[in-house]
């Protein structure tokens, strides 16, 4: 089950202007709906050498529905909207008429009046995953970098740590505080920063060594 939802799955979003129905297929799919939509208009994301695919069913608050699919989307993610509650993280967002995902390697916005793109960026050098609605922007948690970019694409400010933004202790790797951003990489290294992206503190994990007795810095 937990293999299919990278290859196969349906999520829905929605506003007070639109309805949004997203079908998420990969080239390990068991059945290949969407490759038989054959009159639907396709998006090439990034290449055809991917099959990687998403159907969007954009209806808005008059009945009106229009469809398109995203094709040749490279990298790995799930689609998922926000829960309730502050500071919750989502790969989904609709802003306005605009419709937001976190694809893989890529960031892209589509305007849900034509379907049309209106821009895609690939900020980090390797995959995405979440995003905040923050201050208006978003943050973004990319595998090698934390960033802040606005509702236009352009991208503020990026932040990197030693390792990468995957924590598997069971840490929040990004936790959006008052007047701060508190981030955990994958050695539990602990980091403050700003909202303009500034080290406030940085606090190396530390591990007991019993052998000797005292704490020392991890380091790989």
């Amino acid at each position: 089950m937990t293999k299919d939802i990278f290859f196969e799955h349906e999520t829905s979003i929605s506003n007070e202007n639109w309805k949004v129905d997203l079908s998420y297929e990969s080239s390990n799919a068991k059945t290949k709906k969407l490759e038989l939509n054959e009159n639907i208009p396709i998006i090439q994301v990034t290449s055809e050498n991917f099959y990687t695919a998403i159907k969007i069913d954009a209806t808005d608050n008059k009945g009106s529905m229009k469809s398109c699919i995203l094709s040749g989307i490279d990298g790995s993610f799930i689609l998922f909207s926000k829960s309730k509650g502050e500071n919750q993280y989502q790969s989904v967002l609709i802003n306005n008429d605009n419709l937001i995902l976190s694809l893989g390697f890529t960031l892209i916005s589509i305007d849900l009046k034509t379907l049309n793109i209106n821009w895609k960026i690939r900020p980090d050098v390797a995959e995405v995953f979440e995003f905040y609605e923050f201050e208006k922007d978003i943050l973004l948690r990319g595998e090698l970098g934390i960033h802040r970019i606005d509702l236009k694409g352009n991208i503020k400010w990026t932040f990197s740590a030693r390792d990468i933004w995957v924590n598997t202790n069971g840490k929040k790797e990004v936790e959006i505080e008052k007047n701060a951003i508190r981030l955990f990489d994958w050695e539990s290294n602990e980091y403050l920063i700003d909202f303009n992206g500034k080290i406030i503190e940085d606090k190396p994990f530390r591990v007991k060594n019993e052998t000797q007795k005292k704490w020392w810095i991890w380091k790989k």
